[in-house]
């Protein structure tokens, strides 16, 4: 029981040593904002709002800067969808060329298909492809007939095509007038309300054709309520009444009970104050008399005594009866005579107050027909057709872009409706719909437009200059990129890209998956060899814990007989270890009680493997690790050996006059000569060298690659930071360059599992989806690499930091210090769809749009899209500065930092790979490197 509590002992002491030599609190990541302002370069230059390493490429000729996430998009779109559109990968320097291309010395008299001739192939080609992509899709059917919709239409479709809002909309228009505040003034008992209310319900659940119930309900309420106002409301409301469709004589009645239970509550058992009550009833009334401007009662209407509710023949209750009626249009008769137009004029009109009139469909304004409109056939455009081809696709190209603009006017118009619905708030007037949708492109398109409140529509001026007929190579290249954003945008919804999207999402998690099981083969493999290389340091330690132990009792021997005198001296020098092992029983005892391999904690074997990995790595069995200051203290003293065993021959002048000294002692004397003098100009010429390689050696190890590490290592070497230990039979190596050595071996292991993943990566790269960035830096600065891009291009996409005033004169460098106004762009968000005006104020109001504004810039300051400072990294040099300027303690910046190490690694690779050069982009008066 005693060795089993002192085993339980030993092995909770070295978990405690474990524990605490391992110290997990000083290993947990620094988080951001620890780092903002740590003191190093990249803090300073962020606040001083400087770009740390200054980019090699910030814009592209003729593409403003706030349009390069649109180019991206675009690009990326074409390039990674290419095999569904049929088109080649282009390059980006190209596509942005291409977008910017303007012909020169063409005669203004030529003619729209040679000028269309003079289009860039791959503009044409991928405006073609997205076109027939787009018209052999079903969901074409959406929008290119969206321009001919109507409310009216609408208003026809059947139940099953809309949503729970648009029933709601389509039920809310008033078409009976009548004076809600007289009718809900008006005294009335409780229970008769609650009973005429519960009559009237019963129509809300009847098809439109199943007339006989709906007049019997509407009858027994009139016989049931005691309220004038209701009784004239619903026999003016029966009027619409037809025998095969009741569709209006149902719309009235359920505004009615809507009406009615907005303005009281307590009808349906809530518990409400009376002047609760009284605030609502003025509200409802309030509303319904803007309704009720919009209605003109008929000419010829008739005294409400002559309506006659008693009469029904037989033969018109067997048919209202019947429930079985194909006719689920709820409201197809909502007019008494089609074939009347004076009637149809006088029956229902809307009156010139759009400023107080609430909306009742989402359905925009038609676009003014073009020319092209007027060419196009009855149905949507084939493809390859002799209307359209490689020279006449610009028209249609308009036409298609406006029709998918005008969709997406109504989708927006939906999302209006539906967020004001849910947040409980009023409809939107008329004209505030109308003035919504004069800014559509701005609030759909938000990254192609201008800056706030400028006037300038470059979606709707190029749809208009296109549809017009007129030149395609008259637009501006913001132009052309908004109409390839709108095709985009269409194409996403596509069955076709969405498909495409499956199967690449399948594929890639198959090759995810094997990706993931060579990782682990290498994981394992990596373990496997930590663990021979920990066993390789238990089994050191134990046997220099033997070996110790060995000289310690032979030592003791030696002292004791000196003492004693009972052995000899031939004995003692051929005693072996096992003798000394076994020489009595206590020494016997505490040899064996020395610890074994297993027993040793953490923190002494991490040491030796430690020990065992920078001997591995310099190829030796023994590495002795110096200081500078310790290797110019060898060098001194080994200086000085030479010198004193020099002057152990005596005055040299006098030796070489008088020939004393025989050949072997003049050779010696020569060599001792040559190795001072060797030593004298290496003190002068070395520590330069060493400088420099120190210098070599950090930037190295920041580095992180192969072919930085070896250039350093080798640098290190000529200037004699590393060499042969004459006492120890190894290798002596300054600790700098033994970080380095190491930092090679853990770089030629990353290297060799990269090139064992190559196929696996390409093989994932294929199925691709999106592009994800390779990460993010302590201020959130994404940097974004391209699959089809070329490899060395790292893009960085930086947040602003704003300002208020005018900028200082002296930071002309500071390209990050911009004012909110000059960095909004795009529409305004409608704050009033949010939260209303009398929340605005208050803290939850204030806090809800503070957090749904962090997604434009994290500040919460803006109430618009963001621009962004967007730049490139193309060198080698820029990308090496960018590491440096990175901080491993960081989590995120230590992610980034291995994922640019490899993006080195591929460009040293492709560099070998290449043949020629790559050319590069004059960009900003400078040149950038491909």
């Amino acid at each position: 029981e005693l060795d089993k509590l002192l085993k339980l002992h030993t092995k909770a002491i070295k978990a405690l040593d474990d524990h605490s030599n391992e110290n997990p609190v000083k290993q947990l990541p620094l988080n951001d904002v620890s780092m903002m302002d740590d003191g190093s370069n990249a803090a300073k230059a962020h606040r001083e709002g400087k770009i740390v390493p200054s980019s090699d490429i910030e814009a592209f000729p003729g593409i403003p800067s706030h349009c390069i996430p649109d180019l991206f998009l675009v690009w990326d779109f074409l390039c990674t969808f290419c095999r569904a559109l049929s088109l080649e990968p282009i390059e980006l320097d190209d596509f942005a060329a291409a977008l910017s291309f303007r012909p020169v010395n063409v005669p203004q008299a030529s003619s729209h298909g040679d000028s269309a001739s003079n289009i860039p192939v791959y503009l044409s080609e991928s405006h073609i492809a997205l076109l027939r992509l787009l018209l052999q899709d079903p969901t074409s059917e959406n929008w290119w007939w969206s321009i001919l919709e109507t409310p009216e239409m609408i208003e026809e479709e059947g139940e099953e095509y809309l949503n729970a809002i648009d029933k709601k909309r389509k039920t809310a228009a008033a078409v009976v007038k009548i004076d809600m505040e007289a009718l809900l003034a008006a005294e009335e008992d409780m229970d008769i309300t609650t009973r005429w209310l519960l009559a009237l319900e019963d129509v809300r659940t009847r098809k439109p054709d199943n007339t006989g119930p709906m007049k019997s309900a509407v009858r027994n309420a009139i016989a049931v309520t005691t309220n004038q106002y209701v009784k004239s409301y619903l026999k003016k409301a029966m009027r619409k009444w037809n025998r095969k469709s009741a569709g209006l004589v149902k719309r009235a009645v359920v505004w009615l009970v809507d009406r009615i239970r907005e303005a009281r509550p307590d009808v349906w058992g809530r518990s409400v104050s009376a002047q609760e009550i009284a605030e609502q009833k003025k509200i409802v009334a309030t509303e319904a008399a803007i309704e009720m401007d919009r209605i003109v009662e008929d000419a010829d209407e008739v005294n409400d005594a002559d309506l006659n509710l008693e009469v029904e023949s037989d033969e018109e209750s067997d048919f209202d009866e019947d429930e079985g009626s194909d006719n689920e249009d709820e409201y197809a008769d909502q007019v008494d005579n089609q074939g009347s137009p004076s009637k149809q004029a006088c029956t229902m009109t809307t009156k010139d107050n759009d400023g107080i009139t609430p909306v009742t469909t989402f359905v925009p304004a038609k676009p003014v027909p073009s020319i092209v409109d007027l060419l196009l056939p009855p149905g949507k455009p084939t493809l390859p057709s002799d209307l359209v081809h490689a020279l006449t696709w610009p028209p249609v190209i308009g036409a298609t872009s406006c029709r998918v603009l005008h969709w997406y006017k109504r989708r927006r118009n939906e999302v209006d409706d539906s967020i004001r619905e849910f947040r409980e708030l009023k409809p939107m007037s008329i004209a505030e719909r109308r003035a919504r949708e004069s800014i559509a492109s701005f609030r759909v398109l938000s990254e192609c437009a201008n800056p706030v409140d400028s006037n300038t529509d470059h979606v709707e001026s190029a749809i208009t200059h296109l549809c017009d007929g007129k030149d395609y190579l008259e637009l501006t290249a913001v132009q052309r990129l908004c109409i390839l954003r709108i095709l985009i945008e269409a194409a996403y919804d596509t069955y076709h890209v969405q498909q495409s999207i499956e199967d690449n999402f399948k594929a890639r998690m198959n090759a995810i998956k094997a990706l993931d099981a060579e990782e682990r083969r290498a994981k394992k493999e990596a373990r496997e060899e930590l663990a021979a290389i920990e066993a390789a340091a238990r089994e050191r330690l134990a046997r220099e814990a033997k070996e110790t132990f060995v000289q310690k009792k032979r030592q003791e021997i030696i002292q004791n007989n000196e003492e004693t005198g009972d052995y000899s001296t031939e004995f003692l020098e051929n005693l072996q270890d096992d003798d000394v092992i076994d020489f009595d029983e206590d020494t016997k005892a505490e040899y064996e009680a020395l610890p074994t391999a297993d027993s040793f904690n953490k923190s002494e074997v991490n040491t030796v493997v430690a020990k065992i990995q920078e001997e591995t790595a310099f190829g030796t069995s023994i590495l002795v690790v110096l200081t500078l200051r310790e290797i110019e203290q060898r060098e001194e003293k080994h200086l000085k050996s030479l010198q004193d065993k020099l002057e152990s021959f005596g005055d040299l002048e006098s030796l070489y006059q008088t020939h004393s000294a025989d050949r072997e002692t003049s050779a010696m004397v020569d060599k001792l000569l040559k190795e001072i003098a060797t030593c004298i100009d290496l003190k002068q010429s070395l520590p330069q060298l060493r400088s420099d390689a120190i210098d070599a050696l950090n930037d190295a190890i920041d580095d992180g690659t192969v072919k930085a590490l070896r250039t350093a290592i080798k640098t290190a070497k000529v200037a004699k930071l590393s060499g042969d230990d004459v006492e120890t039979g190894g290798i002596w190596s300054l600790d700098l360059l033994r970080d380095a050595a190491l930092e090679l071996k853990n770089a030629e292991s990353r290297k060799r599992v990269t090139e064992a993943q190559k196929d696996l990566v390409a093989k994932r790269n294929k199925c691709f989806i999106r592009t994800d960035p390779l990460g993010r830096d302590r201020y959130q600065t994404c940097f974004i690499h391209f699959d089809y891009d070329k490899s060395s291009r790292v893009w960085a996409e930086r947040d602003y930091i704003l300002r208020n005033g005018t900028p200082d004169k002296n930071e002309g460098a500071a390209v990050l210090f911009k004012t909110p106004e000059s960095v909004s762009m795009g529409a305004r968000d409608r704050d009033e769809d949010f939260v209303s005006l009398e929340d605005r104020d208050k803290p939850y109001g204030n806090s809800f749009l503070s957090f749904s504004r962090q997604e434009y810039h994290h500040t919460s300051e803006l109430g618009t899209l963001a621009m962004h400072h967007w730049s490139c990294y193309t060198t080698d040099r820029s990308i090496r500065v960018l590491i440096k300027n990175l901080n491993s303690t960081n989590e995120k910046e230590n992610a980034l930092k291995e994922v640019l190490k490899e993006t080195l690694e591929a460009m040293a690779l492709a560099s070998v790979s290449s043949d020629a050069p790559q050319n590069g982009v004059l960009l900003n008066g400078g040149s950038a490197e491909g």
